[in-house]
């Protein structure tokens, strides 16, 4: 953006005033009406980094990269795979509002562009533009590619100096210096804003980048809110740990576009109107909350603030959690992956490093429907069930008997010799669900339980969400646990077990787990088939918002064999205090009536006999 002379004339028509500015002028008052809404940690942190050695406002990358990771605890590939991500990211979201200018790619980037782009990202521009401006829709048109030939281009950039009308709040005073002058700017309504609206349209964005951009999102949403030094601590931390959270972006761009192989990114792209409705539908608000924990965590410099005397002593308090150690299916990622859907679909429940709490996991406990109801019973506060297993392969429903048996007891929807995976489903899928409750666990031979908060999210190979049906006669009881050789069921209706016969009701949205926890069927039939009767399925959960491209109608099912299971608890540090502290009063008493000797107790085991705690030829225990 080069210097052009003021062309100012200023129209005080009854519809408001208005200037006449060039390129050059809307640019810079933008740039300057930025600044006016950052925070004092931010000025400072933008002053850090500009290269003193340009006379031009560039940003050094030394220095940014210095700021970025202290000390060099990150090594220099990791810190380069995130600059590579938001260098041309900054580079094109700062010519706003003029992105369809100067599409060549450069290798430096000026203050200006950081400024504006930091706007964005912070969502501080909210102040400028207000709550309705399409943040997605910025962000795709700079990550994309313009389909816009060179003459086009050239044409665009040869305009610079060009007056546009621009609407004011107030009209321009001679004596007006620039930041009152941007302020008197009235952004909301420019109608140059609206230009980057085609630009979208026209643009297809690289799968590569979605998921590059989607993995650093995901990075940002998983470090909780907290000191500044710590965040950026476990920044690093979780950097290191990108092809895990690069998994769950993959899964992400399968919701959007579930015919698009995984392993085959380079070529790959995506539409907007593909990438708007899929962001809509699954996570809405995920990048702009994503960008604004990013800026809060990488884009702030601290600054010491004076403080009272009597405060000068006091502690800091720090805010208590329990440790957390990853295992098999779950990590910082997994658990950035579900907040961000839980959130997506409305659900208050916020899952974090903090408040998880590793409850059963089939690796360390067996997989036993006693092992898991002894675990899991006593957890007073929300869970969340993690299953993952190896799809059915042929050889499987040959030879092996269990499962022969489980599929005979199971409603097929499909022929038996019939290919039923549609093109998006693969022999080789790591099949992976995750069930979220906000009731306590119980045991539900006779009845089911639950509310309308459950909800089942498929983890891979493929996102997606799958939510309550309201009732006001089913209430959301969707769930049950069977100790009695049925094992569990999400979105079921209770299983027949009586006098030898055994049946499921598979809901049409459903997932079943059978009593040895070695198999399970998700089930997802949106349109369902006349040729199996629907009077015994009541429907829990809805089906998913991308039917059309599922193909066969929306009608498929993942059937696996599991091989790992894991619950987990949320809750509050008040909740994990009180179910601590049961847990240790039970063990308590598990233990005192343990220690008694029986042979020699004299009264002591009179008394317990009238209680029922022992008997004359029985045993006694916890």
């Amino acid at each position: 953006m080069g210097q052009a002379s003021s062309t100012n004339q200023q129209n005080d028509a009854k519809s408001g005033a208005h200037a006449n500015l060039t390129k050059t002028e809307i640019y810079n008052l933008f740039y300057t009406r930025c600044l006016s809404v950052l925070k004092p940690s931010e000025l400072a942190f933008i002053k850090s980094i500009v290269d003193d050695e340009k006379e031009a406002k560039i940003v050094s990358r030394s220095k940014l990269q210095a700021q970025l990771v202290k000390e060099d605890s990150l090594d220099s590939r990791d810190v380069d795979k995130v600059m590579d991500i938001l260098s041309p990211l900054m580079e094109r979201m700062g010519q706003f509002p003029f992105l369809d200018d100067n599409l060549e790619e450069v290798e430096e980037l000026t203050i200006h562009e950081f400024v504006i782009a930091f706007t964005f990202i912070s969502g501080r521009y909210v102040k400028i533009l207000g709550q309705d401006f399409d943040f997605v829709r910025l962000l795709f048109t700079s990550l994309s590619s313009n389909k816009q030939t060179p003459n086009v281009v050239e044409k665009v950039q040869g305009t610079e100096d060009e007056s546009i009308e621009m609407p004011l709040l107030l009209p321009f005073e001679d004596s007006d210096e620039m930041n009152l002058k941007s302020r008197k700017v009235d952004w909301k309504n420019a109608p140059i804003l609206a230009k980057f609206v085609k630009i979208a349209t026209e643009s297809t964005l690289e799968a590569t980048s979605f998921i590059a951009i989607t993995t650093l999102v995901l990075i940002a949403k998983s470090i909780p809110l907290q000191k500044q030094s710590s965040m950026e601590n476990q920044f690093i931390s979780r950097v290191r740990q990108w092809n895990d959270f690069e998994s769950y972006s993959m899964s992400i761009l399968k919701f959007i576009n579930v015919n698009l192989q995984t392993t085959k990114l380079q070529g790959e792209s995506i539409s907007y109107p593909d990438f708007s409705q899929g962001v809509a539908d699954l996570v809405p608000n995920f990048y702009q909350d994503g960008m604004k924990r990013l800026s809060n965590e990488l884009f702030t410099t601290l600054i010491p603030v004076e403080t009272e005397e009597k405060d000068s002593d006091e502690p800091a308090v720090q805010k208590k959690h329990l440790p957390f150690e990853s295992t098999k299916l779950v990590t910082p990622a997994t658990l950035a992956y579900i907040s961000s859907i839980l959130k997506g679909s409305n659900n208050n429940l916020e899952v974090t490093t903090e408040n998880a709490v590793k409850l059963y996991t089939g690796a360390e406990s067996g997989f036993s429907i006693r092992s898991l109801e002894t675990k899991i019973f006593k957890w007073q506060a929300p869970t969340f069930l993690i299953v993952s297993g190896k799809r059915i392969k042929q050889k499987t429903v040959d030879a092996n008997r269990r499962y022969q048996k489980f599929d005979e007891i199971y409603p097929r929807y499909f022929l038996k010799y019939e290919n039923h995976l549609q093109p998006w489903q693969h022999e080789h899928d790591k099949i992976t669900y995750c069930v979220v409750i906000k009731q306590p666990w119980q045991s539900s031979n006779k009845k089911n339980f639950g509310d309308e908060s459950s909800v089942i999210l498929s983890v891979s190979p493929r996102a997606d969400c799958f939510k309550s049906m309201h009732s006001d006669v089913v209430k959301g009881k969707s769930i049950y646990f069977n100790n009695q050789g049925m094992g569990l069921g999400f979105g079921n209706l209770q299983p027949l077990n009586k006098n030898g016969h055994q049946k499921y009701y598979p809901g049409d949205v459903s997932l079943t787990i059978e009593a040895n926890l070695e198999f399970a069927v998700f089930r997802h039939l949106a349109q369902q088939s006349t040729q199996i009767s629907n009077s015994n399925t009541t429907n829990f959960f809805h089906p998913s918002s991308v039917i059309d491209q599922l193909g066969n109608g929306g009608n498929f099912e993942d059937r696996f064999t599991i091989t790992d299971l894991e619950v987990w608890g949320i809750g509050s540090m008040k909740e994990l205090d009180e179910q601590r502290k049961q847990w240790e009063w039970e063990e308590k008493q598990a233990n005192a009536r343990q220690s008694v000797n029986v042979r020699s107790m004299g009264e002591e085991r009179a008394f317990l006999e009238m209680a029922g705690l022992v008997g004359n030829h029985g045993s006694y225990g916890s």
